[in-house]
């Protein structure tokens, strides 16, 4: 993951700004970035494959885990999910 994987939402200046300060949380950046790889990938190759495309950007995550992130759906409830 290079630059600013935001650019649909956030310039490259607030969101190097945002970054550096502390407002953004990396992993769910990267987490996000993630599924949408995942999800143009989707169309060219079958999920086995592009979770290795995947693990081998990201090499300090295992199949494994790259698997759990693309899987997993996120909860913002306060008091959990239904």
């Amino acid at each position: 993951m290079r630059g600013n994987p935001l650019q649909k939402y956030l310039d490259d200046e607030s969101f190097h700004l945002l970054l550096n300060r502390g407002f953004l949380n990396e992993r769910a950046i990267r987490d996000l970035y993630i599924k949408d790889r995942y999800g143009k990938l989707k169309e060219e190759a079958r999920p086995k494959e592009i979770f290795q495309i995947i693990q081998e950007e990201f090499s300090y995550l295992s199949v494994e885990t790259i698997r759990k992130i693309i899987y997993s759906k996120k909860c913002f409830h306060s008091n959990g999910c239904l």
